[in-house]
This record gives C-alpha cells, sequence and structure tokens, in this order.
C-alpha cells in the first residue's frame, strides 16, 4: 500500500514541461496555461488579404497581417487562415457551418501550428463573418470576429 503512495508522490514532484521532439530536451519548463483570446480580422472587400489584432485575457495583444488558403462555399470547405503577427505567426483552421441558401459565416477554429511566441500553442474556438456595412456591395467575409482560448507555456 506505501508502494503505490510513494510512487503516486514521486510523479506528482516531477516538474511540469511540453516534450520537445523525440530525444531532445523539454521545449519549456513553464507550466501550460489557458488564456480567453480574441481575433478581429478586416478584409479588403472580395480579397484574401487583410489585417487582425489579437487581445488575449492577460492583456497581452498582437496585430499584423492576415491571408486565407482556400475558400468557403454554400457547401462548407476549410479555410487555412495565416496570421502574421509581431510576436510571431500562427496558422488556423477555419470550417465554415453549413446552412442551406446562406454563405458560412459562422462555424470553428483550431490552431494548426505556430511560430515564434505561437510554437508549441494550441485552442479553437468559434468564428463570425460578416459584411463590413458598405452600400456598394460588400463582402460578407470583410470583418471577423474569432473567440476562443489557447494553451501555451509562455
Amino acid at each position: 500500500m506505501i508502494a503505490p503512495l510513494i510512487l503516486t508522490l514521486a510523479l506528482a514532484a516531477e516538474p511540469a514541461h511540453r516534450p520537445g521532439p523525440a530525444g531532445s530536451s523539454p521545449v519549456s519548463s513553464r507550466p501550460m496555461r489557458r488564456e480567453r483570446i480574441e481575433f478581429r480580422v478586416t478584409f479588403r472587400p472580395w480579397e484574401s488579404g487583410g489585417a487582425f489584432r489579437m487581445e488575449a485575457s492577460s492583456g497581452r495583444s498582437d496585430q499584423g497581417v492576415v491571408r486565407d488558403l482556400g475558400g468557403f462555399s454554400a457547401s462548407g470547405g476549410a479555410v487555412r487562415r495565416v496570421l502574421e503577427g509581431e510576436k510571431g505567426t500562427l496558422v488556423l483552421r477555419l470550417q465554415g457551418q453549413i446552412r442551406p441558401g446562406q454563405p458560412p459565416v459562422l462555424g470553428r477554429w483550431t490552431v494548426a501550428s505556430g511560430t515564434g511566441a505561437y510554437a508549441g500553442v494550441t485552442g479553437g474556438g468559434t468564428f463570425t463573418a460578416m459584411s463590413s456595412g458598405d452600400e456598394r456591395g460588400g463582402s460578407p467575409y470583410e470583418l471577423q470576429y474569432l473567440i476562443g482560448h489557447l494553451v501555451h507555456g509562455f
């Protein structure tokens, strides 16, 4: 009965870290944190490039350029979104929610990869897209909000 208790205590005393590639040392000895995140993304009308601003519940922020690879269609589809900010690059995968007769302006996003401050980050959430309100025939994707969580060790 004492041996399992000693093993449990020994494992609990191990420092928290994220494993690196096989045979390497840990990437970070910092504990992982889950943080609420909001992205505001704006696109030029009918274009796949624009700008973003990110704000986190901790007060961290980032901004930069965004470009989409792929596109949504009436039958759904996925978009690979690249956010190149001052602190690193974050690649997201957006999956639109199919609604008959309407473009997919709602959906879910997940982190695909990251560099710089975003290396090793995981997470996801929901997004919504809308027109910017321009009366001259704007795109339903000009203004987007992505809200969710990132899990990181920084």
